[in-house]
């Protein structure tokens, strides 16, 4: 049995593997192919359950945090991120291949999208009516940007980061098909793009969705609107050190005026509890207990035992008292380990166990399971400070945008906050001081650091005696900007089975 991520047509789930003799379980023949409204509808049902499983779960969330400096891991600590926790990390690991699968999958469902629409017969008028065809252009551009989403993650994850010096530098992109083609012939799989081919796909997807994407804007949105291609573009032109265009898509969602910062630790844990507020610009719904994804606070809250990883000391140490997020992110709990040492420590508490889907649900799978958050305006703050402060170093009159958006977010976030003043170094410090304080937990960190090209340093401990192996492998780690576990590893499975692809350095 080979898994052959790049073909599989997946029409009832995220991961599918497949025998090379056989046709990939799931693929479609061309008599099943994309006929009517009715076949586009359910189509657009499985493109969001891809979304939801791409966007959401802890392959996205927790491992990229974990694998950086905000967290230690427990005495009793299951060991389910313990080769990325420890930076030993090779092809074989389970996550790894896991989020690869799974974006290449929702790739796969994506061209199938897109090539049953360009080769539908809709002549038909009484069933293709003016009215159906919202929905069916509605799932032509919501597959565009899924296939844009998942190429740029892919990159993200599995590329270095971006330089123009370099992004023509053969396989130093993204392997991707552009059609649906599933195939248990190996010499038709895809090699991979250079990284500068790779964005400018991601570039003409975003543009494709735009066409066909019609659904209002509208915070909390359960659907892609044209907000949401636009928060996309200003993530991946901060990726690309375009500054100057992320500010621009930052600052147009910002002035919209649609969406609307969390203010005080009641709306910030009801925005991640509840579900609520007006910050987020695209929620993926969760409409039943089918559509459950992985709980997110599970590896940082106790749950029938200790948790698995509590913030370090200099993670909790960057909110002051006054920090609505201290609260809201946070939480004191009581500790015995398995060997007898006890104490009391900050937990990490964004994604609590007991979230609206858990309370209404009322079961085990449901717990600390919320709807997946794409994007949020405070990122579109953060985006914009970033891109200014950036600006700054080279010219200073960006000083005062880069400083507006920052004191705008902690204006918001931080009690009797006062306005400040900052320099060209003391704003870029601040900016990523901020980042994670407002991003913490939703897997940016990784992407920071790479982007930023800083070392990974694991903070101070809260109690060094309730933490696992305590060591400069474990607690103590530090790994160089530019170490090649900034970027994860093609999967062994993939590099099996696709002998055109190129293994990253190091590996």
């Amino acid at each position: 049995m080979k898994k052959i991520y790049l073909f599989l047509a997946l029409t009832a789930g995220l991961l599918v593997s497949c025998d090379m003799d056989k046709e990939p379980y799931g693929s479609l023949k061309d008599t099943e192919a994309l006929q009517t409204p009715t076949d586009f509808k359910a189509m657009r049902v499985g493109l969001y359950s891809a979304l939801r499983g791409t966007i959401g779960g802890n392959g996205r969330y927790t491992t990229p945090e974990v694998q950086c400096d905000g967290f230690h891991a427990l005495i009793g600590n299951s060991n389910t991120f313990g080769d990325m926790y420890r930076w030993d990390f090779t092809p074989q690991n389970s996550t790894i291949d896991g989020v690869y699968g799974g974006y290449q999958s929702a790739i796969t469902r994506a061209n199938f999208i897109i090539d049953g629409y360009n080769k539908c017969d809709m002549s038909d008028k009484s069933l293709f009516t003016d009215a159906e065809m919202v929905s069916v252009r509605a799932a032509k551009g919501d597959a565009f940007f899924l296939r844009a989403y998942s190429i740029f993650m892919l990159s993200q994850f599995y590329c270095a980061d971006y330089d123009a010096s370099t992004a023509d530098k053969a396989n130093s992109g993204v392997s991707y098909r552009l059609d649906y083609a599933p195939s248990s012939n190996p010499s038709t799989y895809p090699g991979r793009k250079t990284l500068a081919e790779t964005m400018a796909q991601v570039t003409a997807d975003l543009d494709s969705a735009a066409k066909y994407v019609s659904e209002p804007n509208a915070a909390l949105s359960a659907y892609i609107t044209q907000d949401a291609i636009t928060a996309l573009r200003a993530r991946q032109a901060l990726a690309m050190d375009n500054y100057k265009d992320a500010a621009k898509y930052a600052e147009a969602l910002i002035s919209s005026g649609t969406y609307a910062l969390a203010e005080g630790t009641d709306e910030l844990k009801s925005m991640w509890a509840e579900d609520a507020g007006m910050e987020t610009i695209l929620q993926l719904a969760i409409a039943s207990k089918s559509e459950l994804i992985s709980g997110l606070g599970t590896y940082y809250q106790p749950v029938d035992k200790e948790p698995d990883f509590v913030p370090t000391k200099t993670l909790v140490d960057l909110y002051s008292d006054k920090d609505y997020r201290k609260k809201a992110y946070f939480n004191q709990i009581d500790i015995k380990t398995t060997t007898g040492t006890s104490g009391r420590v900050y937990a990490f508490n964004k994604f609590p166990l007991e979230t609206r889907l858990y309370k209404e649900y009322k079961v085990t799978e449901a717990r600390s399971v919320i709807e997946p958050k794409a994007f949020r305006i405070a990122e579109m703050y953060l985006i914009a400070a970033e891109a200014y402060a950036q600006l700054a170093q080279t010219d200073q009159s960006y000083l005062v945008k880069a400083a507006q958006y920052i004191n705008a977010l902690e204006k918001n976030r931080i009690a009797d906050y006062k306005d400040r003043s900052f320099s060209a170094s003391t704003i870029m410090t601040e900016l990523q001081n901020e980042r994670q304080r407002e991003m913490v937990g939703e897997g940016t960190r990784l992407f920071d650091l790479k982007r930023w090209h800083k070392n990974m340093e694991r903070g101070e401990a809260q109690q060094e005696d309730l933490l696992l192996l305590p060591g400069p492998t474990t607690t103590q780690l530090e790994r160089p900007a530019g170490d090649n576990r900034f970027t994860w590893p093609i999967p062994k499975h993939e590099m099996d089975v696709n002998k055109k692809m190129v293994q990253n350095p190091g590996y």
